[in-house]
């Protein structure tokens, strides 16, 4: 049975167990009760939610949208079970308004990658509610979960990073399907990530669990882009969910070709011991803020100090996968070849 304890405050909700995806194309709701507009509701019993519940702001699910899912006040002031509905609107949905309406959870609509098929480059992959993407209000991650999926205890994006709001320096990044992914290009090297990543809510991912998203990923090819973004022929960087096989186990879009992906890890390039030329190196005014003195890197060369980065760029072929990685590019690294993916912890 559910209860009241602390419904007084605006913020209650109390869900016994969590919003999740229980069949093709099908949300369900657990019992729950919350508190919207000053008003205590409940429902006891599970709901099931389709597209056809839906606010008229979309007729069907589609590949790389993200959805919202919104419990209602109900119209009969004096009824205390709330409705429910789904919404591409972010803010509330299409006939209400943020007094009578609250964002409960969500989800993303993607292509999914069975266990049976990890790196299976000629896969049947379907399109529907990516599982490990749906959250709600108490299981979610700590940043804003748009564009992100849930991979053992952390979320991670989705998609390699695109352009969000606001500009340098407080430029933010957004996980979204068919943008073009942030690198170089556009000045930026691993510290000016890391940056964005802080301006986001979000960080880098470690190696270790940039493999564990990546699992699954069929491995490039030299010669077509059937398997990632990888073609020896390709000129330059594409869309995000270009390659329909790019996708790993975990829904993870991308994760060999098309760029890089600078990791959350340095390490040391190694120099003959007996070497004890160590100085210091101008080398960290570079990037975004390269007008502006950074200091000095003390090291034994000016390329000592390395920042992994992984999975491979748009035309390295079979050197792109679920595990590759390089050892070899500098921190302050500006180069066109070189993006990001970022993750956050669950709350």
């Amino acid at each position: 049975m559910l209860t009241f304890v602390g419904a007084d405050t605006p913020s209650f909700i109390d869900i016994k167990g969590k919003i999740e995806k229980t069949g093709i194309d099908e949300i369900t709701i657990p019992a729950l009760a919350l508190r919207i507009n000053r008003q205590n509701l409940k429902k006891e019993t599970d709901t099931i939610l389709t597209e056809a519940d839906n606010d008229g702001s979309f007729s069907s699910f589609t590949l790389g949208e993200n959805y919202y899912i919104y419990a209602l006040q109900p119209a009969d002031g004096n009824d205390p079970i709330p409705e429910f509905i789904i919404s591409v609107n972010s803010t509330y949905p299409s006939g209400y308004t943020a007094d009578n309406s609250r964002k409960i959870g969500g989800f993303h609509y993607g292509r999914i990658r069975d266990i049976a098929d990890a790196y299976n480059d000629s896969a049947s992959l379907s399109i529907n509610i990516l599982p490990n993407s749906v959250w709600d209000l108490q299981n979610r991650p700590t940043c804003d979960p748009t564009g992100m999926a849930k991979v053992g205890d952390i979320w991670v994006d989705i998609y390699l990073s695109s352009h969000g709001a606001g500009s340098w320096p407080d430029q933010e990044l957004v996980s979204e399907y068919n943008a073009t992914p942030v690198t170089g290009t556009e000045g930026y090297n691993w510290y000016d990530f890391a940056r964005m990543a802080g301006n986001t809510g979000k960080r880098l991912l470690t190696y270790s669990e940039w493999v564990q998203a990546a699992y699954g990923s069929p491995q490039g090819h030299d010669n077509d882009n059937n398997a990632a973004w990888s073609d020896t022929s390709n000129s330059g960087r594409t869309a995000t969910g270009t390659v329909e096989q790019a996708v790993s186990v975990n829904g993870m879009v991308d994760c060999a070709g098309n760029v890089y992906e600078w990791l959350d890890e340095l390490t040391y390039r190694y120099y003959d011991p007996q070497d004890d030329g160590f100085d210091w190196y101008d080398v960290l005014d570079a990037g975004k803020d390269s007008a502006d003195g950074q200091g000095e890197a003390y090291m034994q060369n000016d390329n000592s100090l390395i920042a992994m980065r992984a999975g491979g760029h748009w035309n390295l072929g079979v050197y792109c996968g679920a595990r590759a990685v390089v050892l070899n590019s500098q921190p302050w690294n500006v180069s066109s070849v070189l993006g990001c993916r970022l993750a956050c912890d669950s709350l």
